[in-house]
């Protein structure tokens, strides 16, 4: 009898609950994933020098267009962001190790997609020449081979990818001697304005933020030749992150690309609304 009573007690007890529970979970997957894929120190690398998109403040705390824009979203996705000071090529090695979830201004590349998840597109990047502003019309380029016949001598950021175009250009032999690989965008900037180099290849804004910054920005100036143009993405790692997870993102980039707050932040670097999420395919 005393186990019949208790039988009974737990029917009427936790039976609705759990019925209530399978319908929660149905109607609302979303935050159960949210509770599994964002702990409390949810690991963004970040960059110090990549201005105006992540960098230092005068507060001496990380701050920029891209940084903010990632409190945003993953905010709405239920997370609390840390974000970690990395120079870019240091974060990639992070993320395939899991030791950090993710990272902004990501290219999607069939190497990344090894260990890494990618949203949909969140703005558009390019990549050009910056020389100094007394060069201007001095070097003839239409085309990628010019840089050789030119014989101009070139600071890359190491790691980082800047187009199809230029990685072909890297791989050729004979370019090798007309490219200097550098650790960051201070460190180029300095070596164009001192004359030790002829051009950066970079983000034109990003050079001309950090110009601004130093004091600079009279001496340089943007060649009109672009090397490349796509959308940029957040990178996400297969470690730590799921695919469910980056959908999750990539709904919340679809509403947010599409307000007035968004095209005012990033103006002629926005992008429509995200047709493909990345997670899987791009």
């Amino acid at each position: 009898m005393i186990v019949m009573s208790l039988r009974k007690l737990f029917n009427a007890l936790f039976r609705p609950a759990i019925g209530v529970l399978a319908v929660l979970w149905t109607i609302f997957p979303s935050a159960f994933v949210h509770a599994e894929d964002c702990p409390d120190n949810f690991r963004v690398g970040a960059s110090d020098d990549y201005e105006p998109f992540s960098y230092i403040g005068a507060d001496g705390k990380l701050t920029g267009l891209d940084l903010r824009f990632v409190q945003q979203i993953l905010g709405e996705a239920g997370c609390t962001p840390q974000f970690l000071d990395l120079p870019f090529p240091r974060a990639v090695v992070e993320l395939a190790a899991g030791r950090i979830d993710m990272m902004m201004f990501a290219s999607v590349t069939a190497e990344r997609q090894n260990f890494a998840l990618f949203s949909a597109p969140y703005r558009n990047e390019t990549a050009g020449l910056i020389i100094r502003a007394h060069d201007q019309g001095r070097y003839p380029i239409t085309e990628v081979g010019d840089l050789l016949k030119l014989k101009l001598l070139l600071a890359h950021d190491v790691g980082t990818y800047r187009g199809d175009l230029f990685e072909t250009f890297m791989a050729n032999p004979a370019a090798k001697k007309n490219i200097i690989q550098v650790s960051s965008s201070r460190q180029s900037l300095n070596m164009l304005v001192k004359g030790r180099i002829n051009a950066i290849v970079e983000t034109p804004a990003a050079v001309f933020a950090l110009a601004e910054t130093l004091g600079v920005r009279d001496q340089i100036a943007e060649h009109p030749f672009l090397l490349w143009s796509e959308p940029v993405h957040f990178m996400f790692s297969r470690k730590t992150v799921s695919p469910d997870f980056v959908a999750q993102i990539d709904a919340l980039l679809a509403d947010a690309v599409q307000t007035p707050e968004y095209t005012s932040q990033f103006g002629s670097m926005s992008v429509g609304s995200p047709a493909n999420a990345g997670s899987e395919t791009n």
